[in-house]
């Protein structure tokens, strides 16, 4: 009977927490980052099975990325001006988030993915924006691999300190988008050196920078 409660128990936990990461990627205010450090203590607890519980938040957490990026890409510039989306996205931070695609290309979706507060924006403006499918699966699905297993493991490692870790989260993440961020702009000065000095010239176009933006969303691969 005991097992039989803590294996229902465990399944019923892990449901949880994955349903959990799908309401965060939909943007509900409940911190993505909190879920996956709550799985890691009560994997130290003995609750759910480490094992099973990284792959199962893993695809979670892809599965509430893409409802929200399918969701832009269905809806995004009709809910992009909406009113009561307005009080979270504004029109400064969308032109960020653009510019962010405009000088990275696919690769902001790896970017944001370490950053908590960008995250859902730039996901729903990622659709909007008729980002390739695939392109922004494989760019989240590699960000995933790094932020998962980091915050579980924070959890875990970390549990008996865990009223500690909750309150420098915060700075654990932006330490983690400082080097994600340092990193991307080492590798495009390395791949990139050859043009230094070199004079741009950009030929004549009437496209707006929205439209700029979408193009370079729909042409880089990744």
């Amino acid at each position: 009977m005991m097992e039989f409660l803590s294996s229902y128990l465990e399944h019923v936990t892990i449901l949880g927490l994955f349903f959990a990461l799908l309401l965060a990627g939909l943007g509900i205010p409940i911190p993505e980052d909190l879920i996956l450090i709550t799985a890691g203590v009560l994997a130290y607890q003995g609750v759910i099975h480490l094992g099973w519980a990284i792959p199962i938040l893993y695809i979670g957490v892809l599965s509430g990325d893409l409802l929200t990026y399918s969701f832009g890409r269905r809806f995004g510039d009709i809910v992009l001006r909406h009113p009561r989306v307005r009080r979270f996205i504004s029109l400064a931070r969308q032109q960020r988030i653009e510019r962010y695609f405009a000088r990275y290309g696919n690769r902001t979706v790896f970017l944001v993915r370490h950053l908590a507060v960008l995250r859902a924006p730039t996901y729903l403006i990622a659709g909007a924006m008729k980002m390739p499918g695939w392109q922004f699966l494989l760019w989240d699905s590699l960000a995933a691999l790094v932020s998962i297993p980091l915050m579980v493991g924070l959890g875990y490692f970390f549990a008996d300190h865990i009223e500690l870790l909750y309150h420098d989260l915060r700075r654990v993440e932006h330490w983690l988008g400082a080097l994600v961020i340092l990193a991307i702009t080492s590798y495009l000065l390395v791949r990139y050196r050859d043009t230094w000095g070199v004079p741009r010239q950009d030929p004549l176009s009437n496209e707006s920078p929205e439209q700029e933006c979408k193009k370079v969303v729909n042409d880089e691969g990744p």
